[in-house]
């Protein structure tokens, strides 16, 4: 008996996909040190993956301070938003902590797109707008239903977009005559971190940027 997709049911959750507006004084600087490092690494993946597009290496993170930063101020968020409720022996709500996997920048110049995909076995994905529009291409979560449609999230400068990993995600055509350039990662569970007593690990206020 070999398995098949038919028959089951379709996968949607309503909203699940959050959005936040970095704020700060360095933001701008922020940003472009994220821009000139995504431009530093070069394009390494020349568009053998979903994104048709310029892509750095998969461990910016580890390699450029920018994205070091940028994965400490999404994992403060993503702790402030469990994706379900767990509890220790005693009964009292445990939090989990995070670490980021992996990290890369990607640009997309006019006509290029990225493909449907996702994430999964990550815990959370995100993307923060380095730079673009609300007329640059959206990010489409096919399966992320609100208000009887789907989802999709136009970019702005300064946007930090934080979604449930297995979702199905992609980008349309770009259209812009400018660049459309972004900060992508994923967050797993640090479990040495997760398994500390829950006296010992507090909620994580959001972040309000840099």
């Amino acid at each position: 008996m070999k398995p098949t997709q038919e028959g089951w049911p379709e996968f949607k959750m309503k909203s699940p996909v959050k959005v936040k507006t970095l704020q700060g004084t360095n933001i701008d600087k922020f940003n472009d040190e994220l821009e000139n490092d995504i431009r530093d690494a070069g394009d390494r993946l020349q568009q053998k993956t979903a994104a048709k597009c310029h892509m750095t290496r998969w461990d910016m993170q580890e390699n450029y301070d920018s994205f070091n930063k940028l994965g400490e101020l999404v994992i403060s968020l993503a702790k402030t938003i469990p994706l379900a409720n767990a509890t220790n022996e005693s009964g009292d709500p445990r939090q989990y902590d995070y670490s980021v996997a992996d990290a890369w920048g990607l640009i997309y110049n006019k006509g290029q797109f990225t493909k449907s995909h996702q994430h999964w076995p990550h815990v959370w994905s995100f993307t923060y707008c380095v730079k673009g529009c609300k007329d640059c291409a959206p990010l489409v979560f096919p399966d992320a239903y609100y208000s009887q449609s789907f989802t999709q999230v136009e970019p702005q400068k300064n946007q930090l977009i934080l979604w449930p990993a297995w979702l199905y995600h992609s980008v349309p055509e770009h259209n812009c005559d400018h660049e459309r350039i972004m900060a992508v990662g994923n967050l797993i569970v640090d479990w040495d971190k997760s398994l500390r007593s829950v006296t010992e690990h507090k909620l994580t206020p959001s972040p309000k940027g840099e």
